[in-house]
Parts: C-alpha cells; sequence; structure tokens
C-alpha cells in the first residue's frame, strides 16, 4: 500500500512537472491539488499567510538577526516559476536575486523538479555511511564530465561554509601544515572557521570572538580604489608584494597549507581581480608547495559565462582544491569539493563525512541540474545575456557618470558601484524602489553596490525588462537626492 502510494505521487508530481520548460505557475498548482487530495489534513490545504501574519510570525518566533533584503520586503512567495516570483497577493517579480545565486536553472524547472520527486518515491536520504546511493554515483560521473581533467576526486557536504571547511581540513591533512591565508573582502561562510576567514564586511564577525587562530589575511587587488594604481589602467602589484611580506612575516611558507580566494569577490563587492592574479598566486603557491584553493560558492557551475570561474584563465589553469555549491542542485542543499586525483588519500577512514552530505534527491537534483546546463546551454546564455545586461547597466552609467563609478563582473554576475558616500545607503534606496517595480536585486559589500544575479536561464527579453524596471528605479532615487 505504501508503495502504490509513492507511486502515485511521484507520477503525480512528475507529471505536474509538465514537458514545458517554465510556462507558468499551473504545474505546480497541480502538484498541490494532488497531494492535497491525498491528505485532507495537510498545511497545503490551509489559506496562504498575509504578509502581516507571515511579519508577525517572524517577529515573534524567528531569529531577528536574519536579514531580509531590500528594505521593506514584505514578499510572501506562492510561488516560482523560471525568473519570476509570485506573491500571495498575486504581485509578479522579476528574480534577479535567485536566493543569492541558487537558482541556477530558475525556479523550479520541470527536469529537476521531475528528478527531485522521483527520487522521494525511491528514497530521500540513503546516508553515504550507511549504504551505495546510485544518484550518488551518476553525480561522481556527472561532476567528472563538468569539470576540467586533473580534478577527479569529489566530497560532499551540505552547505558552503561545510565545503570550505573540508578545504582547509584537507589542506592541512595533505601538507602537515596549519596556516590558511585568504584575502580581505572575501566571504566564505558563517561557523567559526569560516568566520576567521571572512572580512567581506564586519556584520559577520562582531560579537563572535574569539575566532579561530591561524587565519591571516591578505589584501585582495581591488584596483578601483588602490592609491597607486597606473592612470593607464592595469595592476600596480601591491596585493602580489604584500602577499609576499605576509609569507614573510606573519606565516611562513613552511606553516601555510593553503591560500583560499575567490575569483570573482562575491559579498566584497562582486569585483574581478585583474589579469594575471591568479596565475601568479598558482606560481607562488607552487614555489611554496601551499595549495590553491578556489572558493567558487557563488562564482560556479556556469555563472560567469563558464562552466567555472577560474577557466576564464586559460584551459592549463588549475586549483589544487575548487570548492562549490549554490547553483549546483538548483535550490537544493548541496556543496562539495573537487580535488586532484591523488588527493584524500591521507585522510584517515572516518575523518571525513556528514549526515546530509550528497543525499540521494540532492544528488539527483544535481545531475538534473548539471544534464540542463549542458543540453540547454546555460553556460553560453549567461555569457550572452551577462554581455546584454554588462551594456544596459554601462549605458545607464554613461547617462550618470557623476553617480554611477563602475560596472563589473563576468557572465551573470555583474555589479554596479556607486560614486555615493560610504554609509550613504544609495545602493539599498535604488534595490528598494527596484522591489517596488517588480524587480528583485541585492547590494553586495560595505561600498554602495548592487549585484545582478539572474538565473542562466534568463531570455533577452527578460534581461530587457530588468534593465527597464531597474533604469526606472535608478531616475527616481536619483530624482529625489
Amino acid at each position: 500500500m505504501k508503495r502504490a502510494l509513492a507511486s502515485r505521487l511521484s507520477s503525480a508530481a512528475a507529471a505536474a512537472a509538465g514537458p514545458a520548460r517554465h510556462s507558468s505557475s499551473s504545474s505546480a498548482s497541480r502538484a498541490s491539488s494532488t497531494l492535497a487530495a491525498l491528505y485532507p489534513g495537510s498545511s497545503l490545504n490551509r489559506p496562504d499567510y498575509s504578509p502581516a501574519r507571515a511579519l508577525e510570525l517572524l517577529r515573534d518566533h524567528f531569529a531577528p538577526a536574519v536579514a531580509r533584503a531590500p528594505k521593506g520586503n514584505d514578499i510572501v512567495c506562492a510561488s516560482a516559476q523560471g525568473a519570476w516570483v509570485t506573491d500571495v497577493g498575486g504581485r509578479r517579480f522579476l528574480d534577479l536575486q535567485t536566493g543569492i545565486g541558487v537558482q541556477s536553472t530558475g525556479h523550479a524547472h520541470p527536469r529537476v523538479v521531475a528528478a527531485v520527486a522521483a527520487q522521494m518515491a525511491k528514497g530521500a536520504h540513503l546516508q553515504q555511511n550507511c549504504m551505495i546511493s546510485q544518484p550518488v554515483l551518476r553525480l561522481l560521473e556527472a561532476l567528472h564530465e563538468a569539470t576540467p581533467k586533473g580534478l577527479s576526486r569529489f566530497f560532499f557536504n551540505c552547505t558552503g561554509a561545510e565545503a570550505i571547511e573540508s578545504a582547509v581540513k584537507l589542506a592541512r591533512h595533505e601538507t602537515g601544515r596549519q596556516n590558511v591565508v585568504v584575502f580581505n573582502g572575501g566571504f566564505h561562510g558563517r561557523s567559526l572557521t569560516t568566520l576567521a576567514m571572512t572580512t567581506s564586511k564586519y556584520a559577520y564577525r562582531v560579537g563572535y570572538g574569539p575566532l579561530p587562530s591561524g587565519v591571516h589575511v591578505a589584501k585582495f587587488p581591488y584596483c578601483l580604489h588602490c592609491p597607486a594604481a597606473p592612470a593607464g589602467g592595469g595592476c600596480c602589484g601591491d596585493a602580489l608584494e604584500g602577499l609576499e611580506t605576509l609569507l614573510r612575516e606573519q606565516s611562513a611558507p613552511a606553516d601555510t597549507a593553503c591560500i583560499v580566494i575567490e575569483p570573482v569577490l562575491g559579498e566584497g563587492g562582486y569585483v574581478v581581480p585583474p589579469a594575471g592574479f591568479l596565475r601568479a598566486l598558482r606560481a607562488l603557491c607552487d614555489r611554496h608547495g601551499i595549495l590553491l584553493v578556489l572558493d567558487e560558492v557563488q562564482s560556479g557551475v556556469g555563472r560567469t559565462g563558464k562552466m567555472w570561474a577560474f577557466e576564464h584563465e586559460g584551459a592549463d589553469f588549475l586549483p589544487d582544491i575548487l570548492v562549490f555549491a549554490k547553483g549546483i542542485a538548483s535550490g537544493v542543499p548541496l556543496s562539495g569539493i573537487a580535488t586532484r586525483p591523488g588527493m584524500m588519500l591521507k585522510s584517515p577512514s572516518g575523518s571525513m563525512g556528514g549526515t546530509f552530505g550528497a543525499t540521494a534527491v540532492s544528488a539527483a537534483a544535481a545531475v538534473a541540474t548539471l544534464e540542463t546546463i549542458r543540453e540547454e546551454r546555460l553556460v553560453e546564455n549567461a555569457a550572452l545575456r551577462g554581455a546584454q545586461l554588462a551594456a544596459g547597466l554601462r549605458a545607464l552609467q554613461a547617462e550618470f557618470p557623476q553617480h554611477i563609478l563602475d560596472v563589473r563582473g563576468r557572465g551573470c554576475m555583474v555589479g554596479l558601484e556607486f560614486a555615493a558616500p560610504l554609509g550613504s545607503g544609495r545602493a539599498g534606496a535604488v534595490t528598494a524602489e527596484a522591489m517596488k517595480e517588480g524587480l528583485l536585486l541585492l547590494t553586495t559589500g560595505w561600498r554602495e553596490t548592487i549585484r545582478f544575479i539572474p538565473p542562466l536561464i534568463i531570455s533577452e527579453a527578460e534581461v530587457a525588462l530588468a534593465l527597464d524596471k531597474f533604469g526606472t528605479a535608478l531616475r527616481r532615487v536619483l530624482k529625489a537626492l
């Protein structure tokens, strides 16, 4: 009886996913109706929460330290499809937040929905220490195809912070060294070790000390704000020289296990390092026997117009450890690391693991995500739509040169920095106004910067609409100055 019910649920949910790509919210409604009919006492039969009731529940029972953006956000989601979110009042929002870069294939992609529904009916967890999960085997094959040759051993966690911790643990095992070097402006998580590595802004760290030792912070090459930057552009080399100094004064190479860097700063402002910087890091690491760890939690899985952001450095460039999360499973929690084949062999049995590292459902979602990215050519789409987005934002910069300082990024990972006093709230004001126009955006870093993180499935027409909505919001804010 239970098996028959599971089969009915799987069939209903898979049918509800439908063959269409992202046509409407009707598929989700059909799935909900089917489940509600099977379980009359289910919460699915309760009415939607009003914004007032939702805010009351959050105020009385939820952690107030969890920020919600933009300011004034009272969106109670009723459904989400593709690049769009619909709230309980029927308002529609074009989503360029994507759960902070998580919904790579958009909301409720039919292929991902069908894969998750089918696997739920066969077994949701299938814990990695207890049995061999076939979805995990499929994920190993899919990742082996999706990562460059030379990164062929994988380990799975649930969150980005866990994966960073796994990378640091592994680097210490592999090298027998203890110290970690990171860069200012980096964000690596909110666990204690990753907090010690995070410097994008103090809000994440304040009041949580003392933090773990052994973490040293080097200067990130943020050339826009470097006083020594050459007038004609390019990098002065100050950040690399500072790193060399750090290795002489604070963390001897013989004590340094790894250097951890985001190929594009995420929470630090969507800053791309200057050409040649990552290659110089690779050479420095090779010279001293230090492992190079690339945190692609936000920049990976097609986000920058390459499958992995480090691939912009050329086919011969490889990290020792690659960290991924966010977009890998289209909203189902999953993270992990990819390493060179000879690594992980020193780690004693039992030293790596985790209750929720690659459940059967998360692995199935990740496989479906990677298949969708490949078959729908979403990496190429990210490059095209990112170029369209950046060009539109640069047109606004040309219109308002006294207000927009910089437009930067790669692919569908684009930042716009205002020439506004620090702490003025300019970026937050524009994102709040954009929300009124039906466009969801986020700020990033402690400077006045907005980030644009559309799903990789976003269309040319949707990017044009986003630019139109953003332009309207921008003009309204600037007019009021």
